[in-house]
C-alpha cells in the first residue's frame, strides 16, 4: 500500500468514526472518547518524532 493510499483510507475511516460518534454515541461516552483521542494523538506525535529522528 502506498502512503497516499493509506492517507485516503485513514480519511475515510475517520469520516465513518465522526458519523458514528455524532449519530450513535451518548454525550458521556463522547467525552470519554474525546479524552482517549487526545491521549492517543499525543502518543502518535511522539511516534512521528521518533520516526523522523530515525530517518536522519
Amino acid at each position: 500500500m502506498k502512503f497516499e493510499d493509506a492517507g485516503r483510507t485513514l480519511d475515510r475511516e475517520l469520516a465513518k468514526l465522526r458519523k458514528f460518534l455524532d449519530e450513535e454515541i451518548h454525550p458521556e461516552t463522547r467525552q470519554e472518547m474525546a479524552e482517549f483521542l487526545r491521549r492517543t494523538s499525543g502518543h502518535l506525535a511522539k511516534l512521528a518524532e521518533r520516526l523522523e529522528k530515525a530517518k536522519r
